[in-house]
């Protein structure tokens, strides 16, 4: 892939992206693959065609052509901007002169809006009050049910034996479908919990008031195992019979020095398990106060700042804030309306505090770029690696293979600057533990 900067003017900058022809069939067959499983097919429902004509059918040769072009260049864009070391305030747009073809090459342009330099009217170490909480015994108890709880295991409930909302029982079932088997519904034992929605509500109704023992046979509506060849989903009517074996309820271990020795090797009591727990609270106290402590020096760093931010980027921020907050309430299946009313907020409110957050965060992160570029700072495979152990604790591997595999590095390795700079700053500002004692200062 090759990327060149065509011009920068009025704040933004132009990028030409151009595919080779390798690169490009590569791009194509990803985007066919990707379709096909959205739509449930496979190299099954092809035939002698290739996949990708057979989409330019499916999908229509007027439509297709411009999904596939969506497709490359959405993807490819963090590429590009990796290529060209490129830090970029939103999501770039991009357009293209011709369709991407099998056997060609591909270009387009990008467009983004890259991140302003910026000087701080002083550089001088920051002075910071920061937090600080001693560990309480309630939060040691807390942390110890919740690993009985997590060992708990199930056994028969003998408080009643009639089966209520929100009962975990244990059912035997037999399940067909216009007379034949439904392997998915059929089982000699499995665990069941109602009013959880596992179910459609036909099941559970005929399940609830059910007797340990009792068998019942009935009938209900629900979604068919397999799709149609369109990929739908249809409604069909099941018959089952349905024998309630047991009620069950979820019995954690008694914290005791017994279970204790089970839970880490080498714990030979509760109270010793009690101090490990303690150790670990602590230490979590501690990335809390460091994170803590970096943000506020971030923010005295930003009340620095020299100069006024456009109104452009303020637009670009606000609008993909606006977006993810979006996403959000949509995996959260949630309405604005809904969101609104609950918070008790009107969508001024919203749009207020959207700016406020925004205009919070370009301030830091410009003070902070500042910062690191006056200190001289660079970004190594240690800075790497710490900053995605803190987006993704204990999992920074795959967060690193996920930035890869996104074309991401070169916005990662920004973000890696900012939090080395911010770390910087910690280290030699003035810090005020609140709520410590004077030794500890």
């Amino acid at each position: 892939m090759k990327v060149e900067k065509v011009r920068e003017k009025d704040g933004k900058l132009e990028l030409l992206v151009e595919l080779s022809v390798a690169e490009t069939d590569q791009e194509l067959q990803r985007i066919a693959a990707y379709e096909m499983a959205k739509a449930g097919l496979s190299l099954d429902d092809v035939g002698d065609q290739e996949p990708i004509d057979f989409l330019m059918d499916k999908l229509g040769r007027a439509e297709a052509p411009f999904i596939f072009d969506e497709g490359i260049m959405r993807h490819r864009a963090p590429f590009a901007l990796t290529a060209a070391q490129v830090d970029t305030i939103g999501a770039p747009v991009y357009r293209c002169g011709a369709h991407a073809q099998s056997g060609k090459a591909f270009s387009y342009q990008l467009v983004c809006v890259p991140v302003p330099d910026y000087e701080l009217d002083s550089y001088d170490p920051v002075s910071i009050t920061v937090p600080t909480y001693a560990v309480k015994e309630e939060e040691i108890d807390a942390e110890l049910a919740r690993m009985a709880q997590a060992a708990a295991v199930s056994v028969t409930d003998t408080s009643h034996d009639v089966v209520m909302k929100g009962d975990k029982v244990e059912l035997a079932m037999d399940t067909t479908m216009n007379g034949e088997t439904v392997c998915a519904l059929c089982t000699e034992g499995r665990e069941y919990s109602t009013g959880v929605f596992a179910m459609p509500d036909a099941f559970d109704e005929a399940v609830i008031g059910m007797k340990v023992g009792e068998t019942k046979s009935f009938t209900f509506e629900g979604p068919d195992i397999v799709p149609d060849a369109d990929g739908n989903v249809k409604m069909d009517e099941y018959a089952t019979t349905v024998t309630i074996k047991r009620i069950i309820e979820a019995k954690a271990p008694e914290p005791d020095d017994d279970w204790a020795k089970t839970v880490k090797p080498g714990i030979q009591s509760l109270a010793q398990l009690r101090e490990e727990v303690a150790k670990k609270i602590r230490e979590q106290h501690e990335t809390d106060f460091d994170r803590t402590a970096q943000m506020f020096a971030g923010n005295e760093l930003a009340k620095r700042l020299v100069g006024e931010i456009p109104d452009l980027i303020y637009g670009v921020a606000v609008k993909e804030a606006r977006e993810g907050f979006d996403e959000q309430l949509r995996r959260e299946n949630r309405t604005l309306d809904a969101f609104l009313a609950a918070e008790d907020m009107t969508q001024e409110q919203l749009s207020n505090a959207l700016m406020m957050q925004v205009r919070t965060q370009l301030t830091r992160q410009f003070a902070l770029n500042a910062y690191a570029k006056h200190l001289g700072l660079v970004v190594n495979e240690d800075d790497l690696n710490a900053f995605f152990e803190s987006i993704a604790p204990g999992n920074a591997n795959l967060a690193h293979a996920d930035f890869d595999r996104d074309g991401r590095i070169y916005a990662a390795r920004c973000a890696a600057l900012r939090l080395k700079a911010a770390k910087r700053a910690v280290e030699e500002a003035d810090v005020k533990r609140l709520g410590a004692s004077e030794s500890e200062q």
